[in-house]
């Protein structure tokens, strides 16, 4: 019986075998707006770049378990004889054609999350690997510049993330999952994001996007529509360990005056004038007839710093920094630490009623502050 049925299964498929479909073999018509973006992509891809980290293996611990060490779960140094074991994954952009690579500072560290992995592997589409050179870290902003020994090598260029707005189209690309080379899309769902987002960097300032990030795409760009650099792809908020469409990305502006600083001389030099703030709240804002601008009063002057001896005093209410507004404390902290010591700022106040004006020479900020 269970043979007859068998039998009657697949009498159907052996009378359809002359059956033909038919294939339309016309690619689409990516001229019409909105209908693909592959023709960007494929101009940006190659500058996006895979990056591993490795540590030493002592040779104690490799005469130790000799033989039982998988050796394709380790990497060998032709050159040095020295063996390493992977440690870490994540996705990074070339940012100069002699090889200039941006990333997460997250990416390069070590288990102990304080010190530079021994071994920074960088991976190009064409499978070309080079070992990079970790010209600097930055914590404050969870950037690191990396250095590779190529020339006329692919490379992305920054667009300016200021003019950016919530419901521009994005693309997210980087290595998830060690899926490899990858791309989603999706829109700017909100500018400015900080500290709110508990992600724990001192300088937060980022850009929100409904792109699916995953574990392995930190480091890599958040492109927009022109296929320029809007972004560096850092962290997500989630509560599975899955994209679940918060994920936040280091604007393109803050990480160009970092790379800067980290690609010249190896640290990020930030001004600083001794002040700590809070943000005035609506109905306070309302009585200042300040509008929809954000204000901040003056919680702390710090002795000996330039806010000080420019007179400023706690209780004044920040208003404007080179009469350019601002919406909270996060902001105008992180448009002071961007000026360079040496730098002079004309801070607009306001004190018991009246507006005034300060100038302000800006002092080196300190690593720890």
């Amino acid at each position: 019986m269970l043979r007859h049925l068998t039998a009657l299964v697949l009498l159907p498929a052996m009378a359809l075998a002359g059956v033909t479909f038919d294939t339309d073999v016309r690619p689409i018509n990516r001229a019409v707006p909105g209908a693909s973006y592959a023709d960007m992509l494929a101009r940006i891809m190659p500058a996006v770049v895979s990056i591993r980290t490795a540590e030493v293996i002592p040779q104690s611990v490799l005469d130790r378990y000799r033989g039982r060490i998988d050796k394709d779960s380790v990497l060998k140094d032709e050159k040095t004889g020295e063996t390493f074991m992977p440690t870490g994954l994540g996705s990074g952009t070339i940012i100069h054609p002699e090889g200039y690579v941006i990333t997460n500072r997250h990416v390069v560290l070590k288990a102990d999350r304080a010190t530079v992995s021994d071994t920074v592997i960088v991976q190009l589409q064409d499978r070309r690997e080079f070992r990079a050179k970790v010209l600097g870290v930055d914590a404050g902003s969870d950037i690191a510049v990396l250095k590779i020994e190529g020339r006329n090598l692919p490379f992305a260029k920054f667009a300016d993330s200021e003019k950016a707005r919530v419901g521009d189209v994005v693309f997210a690309i980087g290595n998830p999952l060690d899926a490899g080379i990858t791309v989603t899309s999706g829109i700017v769902s909100a500018l400015g994001r900080s500290g709110k987002q508990g992600m724990g960097m001192a300088f937060e300032d980022f850009i929100q996007t409904d792109a699916a990030i995953n574990p392995g795409n930190s480091g890599g760009p958040l492109i927009d529509f022109e296929g320029r650099l809007l972004g560096m792809n850092t962290a997500i908020k989630s509560r599975t360990g899955g994209s679940i469409g918060l994920g936040y990305s280091i604007p393109a502006n803050l990480i160009v005056s970092v790379a800067t600083d980290l690609a010249n001389g190896g640290k990020v030099v930030r001004g600083l004038i001794g002040v700590q703030g809070e943000d005035l709240s609506l109905a306070e804002a309302t009585k200042l007839n300040l509008g929809k601008n954000g204000a901040v009063r003056v919680s702390l002057i710090s002795d000996g710093l330039p806010a000080a001896k420019a007179g400023l005093r706690v209780g004044d209410i920040i208003v404007a920094l080179d009469g350019k507004p601002f919406e909270n404390w996060n902001e105008l902290r992180l448009a002071i630490s961007r000026r360079k010591p040496g730098e002079v700022l004309m801070v607009n106040f306001i004190r018991e009623g009246r507006g005034s004006l300060a100038r302000v020479t800006v002092a080196e900020r300190a690593l720890d502050r």
